[in-house]
């Protein structure tokens, strides 16, 4: 393995300058159902895509890295006879020649400023270079360093190859800042000469597991029990991999990995690499649509996604273990169904929804807490909603009370966050139910608002046939019995205040 490869710390930017229709996928490769393709470059124009791609020059002296820190002798340039785009592949081209004080030249380019992503699949097609002393490599970068100089912000190794391209390598690099750096990797040998054809490397990033594939077959894992950053905050063990990175391709000549090349290396070099694709798992709806307002939305079913997009959650892992993976605390709740616990400061989850008809809203909330409790808030589009509510004190994690708040909702599709609101506390919720404001009472189904007449009998009978939540009155919630009718009869027989 290489010893050292250095970044200089740069500002994070927003993902621009990739032209990708969301959702979309070029013939060949990607990951499956469930990933949706982000950025894809299939090098078909006629130069390189500076939307997507910049050049890195020179030998890394400007970073205060002589020989890029891998004692490399080659110059980086932006120069046609060092890499260009042809019939559908970009050529990446390492020379001999003298060049201002080097011997080799070659060219490095990075999605840097252009495109970089938290988590997903990233994969290339390409062919590489063989000889003594050439070292091609397709890797990640942060784009910000915010856990310190390299290696302690990180660095992913989807492909290297040195030398006789025979072998293939995928690596880590993390720990502390330089000399304090560590790696994990591994590499494969399947008798392939590399050089004689494409080939498809790619990496899965997830928060706490990332996975080396080459032509479509799992060959490496390292997790978050493995990495770390000495500068990463205290119990982040996803630390320095869990900021957005950016991509680089390049092919280096000689250097601390790869030795220096001899009487029998052949110049010049080709990498030659046919796309580079990124894919993320879908986000939205958990359920495939949105929730549907007027109803009841069930806790567990928050939003799919990464951790930091349909939710957050203070540690990994589903410390309930029920119903659904990723970080959020699902367990089995005593009044049916499932709920979200131990719900704690700085967590969040949230819910696309669609909005029949703007107006008022009751908004119930069904929460349980033994003996903290805590404030959290209820929010719309970004905009709160609700300000702080109590979920109190109910005397245990499975004993359940509805704590409510009226909120105005326009119509239409909206995500709704709940959150916990300055600190928060620790506590479960099981539901959120969203009621029109404006009958006369809960058994006003139906129009016209205001009086309860056989519309409303008739609406009610619909909906628990349908079983919809705005039905479901009565516990054991979610059976839909005899119990769930004699509610609505109550309800429908006190009449109108």
């Amino acid at each position: 393995m290489r010893l050292s490869r250095f970044a200089a710390a740069v500002s994070l930017v927003p993902l621009a300058g990739h032209a990708v229709a969301a959702g979309s996928d070029p013939a060949g490769g990607g990951p499956g159902p469930g990933w949706s393709l982000v950025f894809a470059d299939e090098f078909d124009g006629l130069i390189l895509n500076p939307g997507n791609w910049s050049y890195q020059t020179g030998t890394g002296t400007e970073f205060g890295l002589v020989g890029w820190g891998n004692n490399e002798l080659q110059t980086y340039t932006n120069r046609s006879v060092n890499s260009f785009v042809s019939d559908g592949t970009l050529k990446i081209i390492a020379r001999q020649e003298d060049f201002e004080g080097s011997a080799f030249t070659s060219a490095r380019i990075r999605s840097y400023e252009k495109f970089d992503f938290l988590y997903g699949r990233v994969e290339a097609r390409i062919k590489l270079p063989s000889t003594q002393g050439v070292w091609p490599a397709f890797w990640m970068l942060p784009t910000d360093s915010p856990y310190g100089g390299w290696a302690s912000s990180g660095e992913i190794d989807v492909m290297e190859s040195v030398n006789a391209a025979d072998r293939i390598y995928g690596t880590i690099h993390h720990g502390g800042a330089w000399p304090g750096n560590q790696y994990v990797g591994n590499s494969i040998v399947t008798g392939t000469d590399y050089s004689q054809g494409f080939h498809e490397y790619a990496v899965e990033w997830l928060p706490d597991e990332i996975r080396w594939y080459l032509d479509g077959d799992l060959f490496y894992t390292v997790n978050s029990q493995v990495w770390f950053s000495t500068l990463g905050p205290a119990g982040n063990r996803r630390a320095p991999f869990d900021v957005p990175f950016h991509m680089l391709l390049n092919v280096a000549v000689g250097g601390n990995f790869p030795g220096n090349p001899d009487g029998s290396s052949r110049w010049p070099q080709t990498m030659e690499v046919d796309y580079v694709r990124v894919y993320q798992i879908e986000t939205g709806p958990f359920l495939g649509v949105p929730a549907s307002v007027p109803g009841q939305i069930e806790a567990e079913d928050y939003d799919a996604g990464y951790p930091g997009q349909g939710s957050q959650d203070s540690d990994p892992g589903n410390n309930g273990g029920a119903y659904r993976d990723g970080d959020v605390d699902i367990q089995e709740a005593s009044e049916g169904g499932f709920n979200v616990g131990w719900i704690e400061a700085d967590e969040w989850l949230e819910y696309t929804v669609d909005v029949a008809q703007s107006g008022d809203y009751l908004l119930e909330m069904r929460v349980a807490s033994p003996q903290i409790g805590g404030p959290f808030r209820v929010e719309f589009d970004g905009a709160d909603a609700t300000g702080a509510i109590l979920a109190p004190i109910t005397g245990g994690f499975q004993e359940w009370f509805t704590v409510s708040r009226q909120v105005t909702l326009e119509a239409g599709p909206q995500v709704m966050r709940f959150t916990t609101e300055g600190g928060g506390g620790n506590f479960n919720i099981n539901w959120f139910r969203l009621t029109p404001v404006g009958g006369c009472s809960q058994a006003d189904l139906a129009q016209p608002l205001g009086t309860l007449n056989a519309f409303d009998l008739f609406e009610f009978i619909g909906l628990f046939n349908d079983q919809n939540p705005l039905a479901d009155l009565a516990a054991p919630f979610g059976a839909f019995n005899f119990f769930d009718v004699a509610e609505y009869i109550s309800i429908y027989n006190a009449g109108c205040p």
